[in-house]
């Protein structure tokens, strides 16, 4: 029988094999966060997480036990917020039971939003590996940081204490989820070589969960840029928690990315790629997310055993039998395509 830590532990495994800074720089962010511990007061001691002594995923965490509960099937969504869990109570209600709630994001789920430097950093590993300077992408990487800290209340208990209230296991998997659809798109991009930013979209639109996502009218677009311009040097930003800061893109445009693919695409984000002329298309957030949670969750019932789940909140299950694990034989993709 699978249980939530089975599920937990087997994540970050798979995590840890799609990470792209590979093991000996996982292991290494491990020893520091025992150094940093180490070198904390008592009083500091008892209110560190000290999952990160062995979890480099901040973003994944069991936020409501029991760990050893068994899983026969998981209510599953992108974000869990206290809609989905009461759908849960109201499911089970009508005949189709679950053993725990399973979210995607962080969202209300406890401890994890808090823990960017364990999800975010990588974001300046992917800068660097495209060629902006270690120090100008650590700068711009750790300010965000710095300003999601800022920002962050104690208002994500509610999903541990709702769940706690009804009875039910709560966990999130985030960075692994992220790196399997990372992995996917950037091998496509490999594989086909678009040769126009339009033909990133038509690409796109192969995909099952984008043609779920597309029937409801949320499509891959062109933010900045014609679909007749050559997509140049594509940069597929996914996984590092968020999507890069509007200082970003001058970076990139110097490193010489001509095209930027990701999930969001604001405002200030849209004005700095313009003026910096690097093309953007935008994914639909959550159609990527899906393809993310479908390998995983394949991957994870080939490791462990079949479980089923109830899809809620955005997701939507597409079998990928399989597919995760080819992926995971060929390694793990470092840097975008570059034509």
């Amino acid at each position: 029988m699978v249980t939530l830590r089975d599920l937990y532990e087997t994540s970050i495994e798979i995590g840890r094999e799609l990470d792209p800074r590979g093991q000996a720089a996982i292991d290494r962010q491990l020893q520091q966060r025992r150094e940093e511990y180490d070198a904390l007061p008592a009083w500091e001691q008892a209110l560190y997480d000290q999952e990160r002594f062995c979890n480099p995923y901040g973003d994944v965490r069991i936020a409501n036990g029991p760990d050893d509960a068994p899983i026969r099937t998981a209510l599953v969504g992108i974000n869990m917020h206290v809609k989905e869990m009461l759908l849960g109570v109201q499911l089970a209600a009508r005949g189709r039971p679950f053993d725990a709630y399973i979210s995607h994001h962080t969202n209300s789920v406890g401890i994890s939003a808090s823990l960017v430097a364990d999800f975010m950093e990588v974001n300046a590993d992917y800068l660097i590996w495209e060629g902006v300077p270690e120090d100008e992408a650590r700068a711009c990487i750790f300010a965000q940081m710095a300003e999601r800290l800022r920002e962050h209340e104690d208002v994500h208990r509610i999903g541990p204490d709702t769940a706690k209230l009804l009875g039910y296991p709560l966990a999130c998997i985030h960075t692994p989820v992220d790196l399997a659809h990372r992995q996917y798109i950037n091998a496509l991009f490999a594989r086909e070589q678009p040769p126009t930013v339009g033909d990133i979209v038509e690409l796109m639109l192969t995909i099952p969960e984008m043609q779920e996502a597309a029937r409801i009218g949320a499509v891959p677009r062109i933010m900045v840029g014609d679909p007749r311009q050559p997509a140049g040097r594509i940069h597929a930003k996914f996984a590092g928690g968020y999507a890069y800061p509007p200082s970003a893109f001058p970076l990139l445009a110097q490193a010489g990315v001509n095209t930027v693919v990701q999930v969001s695409a604001g405002a200030a984000t849209v004005a700095a790629c313009r003026e910096h002329g690097i093309a953007v298309v935008r994914l639909p957030h959550f159609a990527t997310d899906n393809i993310g949670e479908n390998l995983l969750l394949d991957e994870l019932m080939r490791r462990l055993e079949p479980f089923d789940v109830i899809p809620c909140n955005y997701f939507g299950r597409v079998d990928r039998a399989g597919q995760l694990a080819q992926m995971l034989a060929e390694g793990p993709i470092i840097r975008s395509q570059r034509h």
